[in-house]
């Protein structure tokens, strides 16, 4: 006997998959057989009349509907550049993937900022690899309904340097 678990239903994917193939009017991504894609699908040819459709990730960008958020803290004046290229790079590579994981929004919070993304599997991936790169320390928190992240990161220099105050 299994219990029945309660599967979460993402409110901006399509409920049934359209016979013809989709463009998004915002980013340019196509819909084709339950999939988003950046590469258009063989025998693609421009309708004669556009459909005004929005792929999820920005739909999601218009409501502004956060599904991750990654929290970077005490990052040092010199350093920022540098994790600004890696959130990119890292953010890049997973639409390539997924075009439907996005970096919504990026603002200035303290000493550090907060980085908002469509996904939460995006917002996991930006913070594991600032830890593979930078070190430091990341802590994940999850919504009840695993539908929500928030990750927070720590450089090293950070951790030790608030120790040394403290003593």
């Amino acid at each position: 006997y299994k219990k029945k678990i309660d599967t979460f239903h993402d409110t901006f994917l399509p409920r049934r998959s359209p016979k013809e193939i989709i463009q998004c009017r915002g980013c340019g991504a196509f819909y084709h057989r339950r999939h988003w894609s950046l590469t258009a699908p063989a025998g693609f040819s421009p309708p004669a009349r556009g459909h005004g459709l929005f792929c999820p990730a920005c739909r999601k960008i218009k409501e502004h509907s956060v599904s991750g958020e990654v929290h970077l803290h005490d990052v040092a004046e010199r350093d920022r550049g540098e994790v600004l290229r890696l959130l990119r790079n890292e953010a890049a590579q997973a639409r390539e993937k997924n075009p439907l994981e996005r970096i919504m929004r990026l603002a200035a919070a303290g000493h550090g900022w907060i980085v908002e993304t469509t996904t939460e599997k995006l917002a996991q991936r930006l913070g594991r690899s600032l830890a593979k790169a930078r070190g430091g320390k990341v802590n994940y928190t999850w919504s009840h309904n695993n539908k929500f992240v928030r990750v927070v990161w720590q450089p090293k220099n950070a951790q030790t340097g608030n120790r040394s105050e403290a003593m």
